[in-house]
């Protein structure tokens, strides 16, 4: 009787651990998802419908929190104070892990927060201001790049930061050339300059050129990117012509490393079934989003970011500002 109550007991054991480990995880209460930039930006107009999608989904608010500053290390650092319970994600690019690589967050990001999906991959583009594009008369990334190479440091490029995403294409693209930088504070000044004629070119995300672009005060100049895009035919792309510069904001949902994997793959599901949402295609098409593969799970997410942190990680490398070598065992 005895053998047969402790076999009863481990089956039952063995039973409850499967009927645990199967077992959905349920949101019960308010989702956060915080936001490293302003509203309005290109990261919030992403992050917004696909919170709303989420929403519907699960059956519970899904809340937007802008946190702003320090090129997205005050977003960071207040995620990481929050517990790992499930209830708070964050918005994340490239942009962070150069951050990360700078030593400029408390902790490696790298290390303490883990990827769960990719929402979007954008595509940057070099963009040429129409009036100067007139007046040296190039139509092209390639007459302009002929034109340099005759008249160096005549042609000139507006810059954020060189230490940002859209730094590391630009250098990527313009290497070997003699192009002058006009450093500008806020990306609407640099937009109203290459409008008026007072610089020649600059990178920037498709989804927020749209506008200029139809207006025809900007011209694209080149696609970085593998293959001609859709919603451009007639525009050069890098990969055609040489040029080893591919790099686009990648945005994507992480989260504090200790978080439940149930609640990651409840939330992957989630953003899944959302991408496949008639509306959330149709924002695909509207912002260029659908030139490139968006939604990607947790897994493939994570390889992606794996192989961007070791490129960003070799230009931050040149550029003499990389903090944190994350691969110097492996070299």
């Amino acid at each position: 009787m005895k053998k047969v109550i402790c076999t009863l007991l481990a089956v039952s054991f063995i039973f409850c651990g499967a009927m645990a480990a199967g077992a959905e995880w349920k949101f019960e209460r308010k989702i956060s998802i915080v936001c490293p930039w302003g509203v309005g930006g290109g990261a919030d107009s992403t992050l917004r419908p696909m919170a709303n999608l989420i929403k519907e989904i699960l059956g519970q608010e899904v809340e937007v929190v802008n946190v702003t500053g320090g090129n997205g290390v005050t977003a960071i650092e207040y995620v990481y104070k929050q517990p790992a319970d499930g209830y708070t994600f964050m918005l994340g690019t490239q942009s962070l892990f150069m951050q990360d690589i700078q030593g400029t967050t408390s902790m490696n990001f790298k290390d303490e927060f883990v990827p769960v999906a990719r929402l979007v991959h954008a595509i940057n583009v070099i963009t040429a201001s129409k009036k100067a594009m007139e007046k040296k008369g190039y139509k092209t990334f390639s007459e302009m790049r002929d034109f340099v190479k005759e008249h160096p440091f005549e042609v000139s490029v507006g810059m954020l930061t060189s230490t940002g995403l859209d730094g590391a294409s630009l250098k990527q693209a313009l290497e070997g050339l003699d192009i002058l930088d006009v450093s500008y504070p806020s990306g609407s000044e640099m937009n109203s300059a290459l409008v008026g004629g007072h610089i020649d070119i600059m990178v920037t995300g498709t989804d927020e050129i749209e506008g200029l672009i139809a207006a025809g005060d900007i011209v694209p100049l080149l696609a970085l990117c593998e293959k001609r895009m859709k919603r451009y035919p007639d525009v050069e792309c890098s990969v055609e012509l040489g040029i080893n510069s591919v790099l686009g904001p990648a945005r994507g949902i992480f989260a504090k490393k200790g978080t439940p994997k149930e609640a990651i793959d409840a939330l992957v599901a989630a953003i899944e079934k959302a991408s496949q949402d008639p509306s959330w295609q149709a924002f695909l098409v509207q912002g260029c989003y659908d030139e490139r593969p968006g939604f990607a799970n947790a897994e493939d997410y994570a390889k992606d970011c794996e192989e961007d942190y070791k490129l960003l990680s070799d230009y931050l490398k040149s550029e003499g500002v990389m903090k944190k070598d994350y691969y110097s065992d492996a070299k």
